[in-house]
């Protein structure tokens, strides 16, 4: 299959045929496809599998959504086989906000819905390069859109009664998955090509609808406090304890 291309562009094959690690794309598309992480439909259209379970994020959409599923599942871990970050992700700077308790976790995504900001809040406790229980995340865009964003989230952190200049905030670029494979972020080396071959997969991606619901998340964040010892989930019970304590006895 050779798509006819305007003078400069590559053909459809020859982006498929950039190699990363020890194969081409296409054949780490077709790797990934057999092993069943990624799914091929009958239309040539790429997807995900479904997943299970329910996600511990909440989102605050103040902007649109960004595409992190194909970026970090299909074209970081499948298409570059994790030896190369994705040009889609070039500009992408989070504010990381660390919340050491549940109290802290639901104020900072109160204060969030304020901020003309998309961002995300919920238990990072799954993700293995952190070594934080709950975090917030806004998205602001590039370096500079960050260091403005730092300061406005900063200033309505210090204000908000349950969360003060104690709570801490960071600037990284994108996802630490990236830097664990691939090496400090301030040397990610992006290419045209690169940008052409996301480009086209993008077309063949269908993502998941992202959901709006908040109370199945809501559920987990309150079992998993509980689980954790961090008691100022009786915030959101009404004061009654999830589950009752067991009896103890002297030794």
């Amino acid at each position: 299959m050779t798509d006819d291309t305007a003078s400069g562009e590559l053909s459809v094959d020859e982006l498929l045929a950039q190699r990363f690690g020890d194969r081409s794309v296409q054949e780490n598309l077709q790797t990934a496809i057999d092993a069943g992480r990624l799914v091929k439909g009958a239309d040539g259209r790429l997807s995900l599998p479904r997943g299970r379970g329910t996600s511990r994020w909440i989102f605050v959409p103040n902007r649109p959504y960004l595409p992190c599923g194909f970026l970090t599942k299909v074209l970081f871990e499948v298409a570059y086989a994790e030896t190369a970050v994705p040009h889609g992700c070039s500009a992408c700077y989070k504010i990381k906000v660390k919340a050491e308790t549940l109290r802290e976790l639901v104020a900072g995504w109160q204060v969030a819905k304020s901020i003309d900001c998309l961002s995300k809040w919920g238990v990072d406790l799954d993700n293995p390069h952190s070594q934080d229980v709950y975090a917030g995340y806004f998205y602001p865009g590039d370096l500079d859109a960050a260091r403005v964003l730092y300061k406005v989230v900063r200033e309505a952190m210090n204000a908000y009664p349950k969360l003060g200049p104690g709570v801490t905030m960071t600037i990284k670029r994108g996802c630490s998955q990236f830097e664990a494979a691939v090496g400090p972020s301030d040397s990610y080396t992006f290419t045209p090509q690169m940008a052409e071959l996301e480009a086209h997969l993008r077309t063949r991606f269908q993502g998941p609808a992202i959901s709006e619901t908040t109370m199945p998340q809501l559920r987990q964040w309150i079992d998993l406090a509980f689980r954790m010892g961090d008691d100022t989930y009786l915030d959101f019970t009404g004061g009654k304890r999830l589950r009752p304590a067991t009896m103890t006895y002297e030794p």
